[in-house]
């Protein structure tokens, strides 16, 4: 059975605070953005640093705090919308400076706010066709990089951030990784989307990361719940078989008005003040954080990813 072992992470050394934003935006003060965000500050990269940089620093924690041998890894994949480079994937630079053993699989994924459900999955399956045992699967994004830093709404919402998660087959072991859900909105794909190194646009005409807000959340507050529904209802699961429910950390406010229409109660965990909406690595900062918190001790959680694209997709783990 596929199984999440450990998570580990990394936030680049330099933060932004509510007021270095406050001074920036005159109509904000520091309390309304973390009334409105529930964020105090989010972490930003460094101009020369990079998705890659940030992801091996993750793995090299991760390493750090299991000494699990690397040598044994027979996947890594990262999980990203800031690669390094067109060719080839940001994996490969990975792979050689952690210098991993050379029959391991190696690419990326360009996905975002539901990239860590989605890696999940594809670690799940390649474990249980006996393809791997052990895969390291990151998750790394540098959104600052690809925001205007005089918009309001995205300064003071994204955070860059790296996970590094190792996923394993222990047979027996009752800590799994549970069944998926998935679906995609491509109508309303524009809502959130950034040219950014992307050939279809003329590099003279690319511009800033854009995001429809009010857009987002009508989508989230009116899929998000009939879908999760619909997946709880296929799997004979209720909420109240959960310990805990960790959605993507898009926001406070979002997150709040969520929980309250899937009635999660205390259940529903929103844990961003101190990294901002870091995309693919919301959610597995969040698990980090409860297995920090208490390894030995077995929870059933419910995840649930939406965003970009416009997608959503759930499963749930015993960690």
């Amino acid at each position: 059975m596929a199984r999440i072992f450990d998570i580990a992470s990394f936030l680049p050394e330099r933060v932004l605070t509510n007021d270095e934003l406050a001074e920036r935006f005159k109509n904000w003060n520091s309390e309304k953005i973390f009334n409105k965000t529930g964020i105090k500050f989010r972490h930003i990269a460094e101009n020369d640093q990079t998705s890659s940089d940030i992801a091996i620093a993750a793995a090299k924690n991760l390493f750090d705090k299991t000494s699990f041998d690397k040598d044994k890894i027979d996947m890594i994949f990262l999980i990203t919308q800031s690669q390094d480079q067109s060719i080839p994937s940001t994996a490969f630079h990975i792979h050689k400076e952690l210098n991993l053993k050379e029959n391991c699989g190696c690419f990326d994924i360009n996905h975002g706010c539901t990239g860590y459900i989605y890696g999940l999955s594809l670690a799940k399956s390649l474990i249980k066709c006996k393809e791997c045992e052990n895969i390291l699967m990151l998750t790394a994004d540098t959104y600052s990089k690809f925001i205007n830093p005089q918009d309001s709404s995205l300064a003071t919402l994204f955070g860059d951030g790296a996970t590094a998660t190792l996923i394993v087959n222990e047979e027996g072991n009752e800590q799994g990784i549970g069944n998926f859900s998935f679906g995609t909105d491509s109508s309303k794909k524009d809502l959130l989307n950034c040219d950014y190194l992307g050939l279809k646009t003329p590099i003279n005409k690319q511009k800033s990361l854009f995001m429809d807000g009010p857009g987002i959340l009508n989508f989230t507050l009116d899929k998000i719940p009939k879908s999760l529904l619909n997946y709880l209802e296929e799997n004979n699961k209720r909420i109240e078989d959960y310990d805990h429910i960790v959605f993507h950390q898009a926001n406070k406010f979002i997150l709040e008005k969520l929980y309250k229409k899937i009635n999660a109660g205390n259940k529903g965990i929103i844990s961003l003040a101190n990294s901002g909406n870091t995309v693919s690595s919301s959610i597995p900062l969040v698990l980090e954080e409860l297995i920090n918190d208490d390894y030995d001790k077995k929870r059933s959680i419910l995840l649930a990813g939406f965003g970009v694209g416009l997608s959503w997709g759930f499963t749930n783990i015993v960690l």
